[in-house]
């Protein structure tokens, strides 16, 4: 019985590895395509007639969730089944919600039934988002998963270019269709519904597809994981031991802290960009937001990305995090030119964004490392990862919640110009975060 056990794990980690690129850049599009459809679903909104405040909650209640990843986390880990099970369950479940929204479109309960059902997707974002990093982990190595986080701490460090295309299309192409079909046809709901389901039918291909070429055993049980259970009360002896280690307060300090400005940015910015001018805004068409917002600046971000992480790869993280810190700045800066200048032409406000968003494309390289050195050489690091990323996405929920509120007593002026203040708040972060890890090794 022993002796078979490992042959069967041996040909599971080998087809993986031989068929790898048929199911790693899928999975990896597929986690894209949340986001998209997010942002999908705020411009939607505000086309179908909801107003700015109530857009605003209502993408902030819908991002809740994520801050429920560690809970999540757990419960993927410990409950009967595969990971295998997870990633196709939760994309059927996408695929059935984004259906569901689709077909309410055409009714006058369009409200009511993206409220009943955008959760269900998210929801199953969030799961499929797990899934797929564990999945990749026993996957990729067939070791110990502690060795495994060592060497490849997550998925999309591999894979980021199939995420930047998932962007692409759903921001930029499924946007710029969505723009043309209202033109043609004259009917907003239909408009937006035939998007809707294109997503659907997105996530739907992407479940056959994953149903046929994702590697798996035949076994219905997970296999045994090192990370916090349930009932054994690891969770708080891991948090109480994180609080006692100087290093890692500090870490956890830079995870809530470091993109503050950018809180400010994360919901209002779009909202500025499809905002009419007599509101305060550039009053974008879906047409053109898909070519500044959904195109541009994602490929700027990716560009900044990159570079953040060829300057680490290079000198090393302590040279560039002061510089990074400050490029934070820009984003702020761009958005708060450009509610100076509301008629400025197309090309303005794809450079202005551009240089925002490369700006912080290059600042994430700089949490992506930190989020490394925070989970390397450690027992507990698949429960450290859960906690980094939940602790950086923290303060967008809250302040993306805050929004409405925010745009009924200030202006986009002067939430751009606190922003670009705020840039003060992750250089002094860097500053101690250097300071007090000044004994950790550099940066590979």
């Amino acid at each position: 019985m022993t002796d078979k056990q490992p042959k069967t794990t041996y040909h599971t980690h080998r087809r993986g590895t031989k068929t790898r690129w048929l199911w790693l850049p899928s999975l990896m599009f597929g986690d894209g395509v949340a986001v998209s459809v997010l942002v999908l679903t705020m411009v939607m909104l505000r086309r179908m007639g909801l107003d700015t405040a109530d857009t605003a909650l209502a993408i902030a209640l819908l991002s809740l969730p994520v801050l429920l990843r560690p809970l999540f986390e757990m419960v993927v880990t410990h409950f009967w089944g595969t990971t295998k099970v997870w990633i196709l369950s939760t994309q059927f479940i996408s695929a059935l919600s984004l259906a569901a929204v689709a077909f309410t479109l055409h009714t006058s309960s369009w409200l009511l039934g993206t409220v009943c059902f955008m959760p269900f997707f998210v929801c199953s974002s969030v799961f499929y988002n797990i899934a797929l990093h564990r999945f990749y982990i026993d996957t990729s190595q067939g070791v110990h998963l502690s060795q495994v986080h060592q060497q490849n701490p997550t998925p999309q460090h591999h894979n980021t270019t199939t995420s930047i295309m998932a962007l692409l299309f759903g921001c930029g192409v499924m946007m710029m269709i969505a723009g043309n079909m209202e033109v043609v046809t004259r009917n907003i709901r239909y408009s937006w519904s035939l998007v809707f389901y294109v997503m659907a039918g997105v996530e739907l291909f992407l479940w056959l597809w994953h149903t046929i070429f994702l590697p798996g055993g035949t076994h219905g049980y997970a296999k045994p994981k090192p990370t916090m259970g349930l009932h054994r009360g690891e969770f708080r002896i891991s948090l109480r031991r994180m609080l006692k280690r100087k290093d890692d307060i500090t870490a956890l300090t830079f995870f809530v802290l470091f993109l503050l400005p950018e809180t400010l940015l994360a919901l209002t910015a779009p909202l500025f960009l499809i905002a009419k001018p007599h509101n305060g805004g550039l009053g974008l068409s879906p047409q053109e937001f898909a070519f500044t917002q959904g195109t541009i600046a994602v490929i700027a971000i990716a560009l900044g990305y990159t570079l953040g992480g060829k300057a680490i790869k290079k000198h090393g993280l302590r040279r560039w995090l002061l510089p990074s810190a400050l490029l934070l700045a820009v984003p702020g800066a761009a958005l708060l030119f450009l509610s100076y200048n509301t008629a400025a032409p197309l090309s303005i406000v794809a450079a202005s964004l551009a240089a925002g968003h490369a700006a912080l494309g290059f600042a994430l390289s700089m949490v992506k490392q930190v989020v490394v050195r925070f989970t390397r050489n450690m027992p507990d690091n698949t429960l450290r990862h859960a906690i980094a990323r939940t602790l950086i996405a923290t303060p967008f929920v809250i302040v993306s919640a805050l929004a409405s509120l925010m745009l009924t007593i200030a202006d986009y002026q002067r939430i751009f110009q606190l922003a670009t203040e705020l840039a003060v708040v992750p250089l002094i972060v860097s500053v101690f975060y250097l300071y007090l890890t000044h004994r950790q090794p550099q940066a590979e």
